[in-house]
C-alpha cells in the first residue's frame, strides 16, 4: 500500500509499507462505527523483549470482523499495511502525536501466507 500524498524532495519514489510480526498483548478490540463498518484495533509487541516496541494496528471492513474471531491475547500475528500519523490532545490540552499501522492484511502467524 502506498501513500496517497505526492512525495517531496530528492527521493520521490518513497513507498509507505510495513510488514510486522509480533505477539498480541491485549485481546482484539472489535467495534462497529455508526455507519455499521467493523473496526479492529490490536496492540502488537514487535520487540525482542516484552514491551520493547509496541505498535497499534488497525483494520476496517468485513475482513476485520473475520480476522478478529481468529485472534486472542498472546497469539503471534503477521500484519501488512502502511504507517499513518495519529494526533490528539490530552484533557489538559497537551498535544500528542504517534504512529499506527493501517493494516490491509492481518493473519495469525502460524497460518500459511
Amino acid at each position: 500500500m502506498t501513500s496517497k500524498r505526492t512525495p517531496r524532495g530528492p527521493n520521490r519514489k518513497v513507498a509507505n509499507r510495513i510488514e510486522l510480526l509480533g505477539r498480541l498483548i491485549n485481546p482484539p478490540e472489535l467495534r462497529t462505527t455508526p455507519a455499521g463498518t467493523p473496526f479492529l484495533r490490536l496492540l502488537v509487541d514487535c520487540g525482542a523483549a516484552n514491551g520493547e516496541l509496541v505498535l497499534s494496528v488497525v483494520m476496517a471492513g468485513e475482513d476485520a470482523r473475520a480476522v478478529a474471531s481468529q485472534l486472542r491475547s498472546g497469539r503471534e500475528v503477521r500484519a501488512t499495511g502502511a504507517l499513518r500519523t495519529v494526533r490528539g490532545r490530552t484533557r489538559a490540552g497537551i498535544a500528542l502525536a504517534g504512529v499506527e499501522v493501517l493494516a490491509s492484511e492481518i493473519t495469525p502467524a502460524d497460518e500459511p501466507r
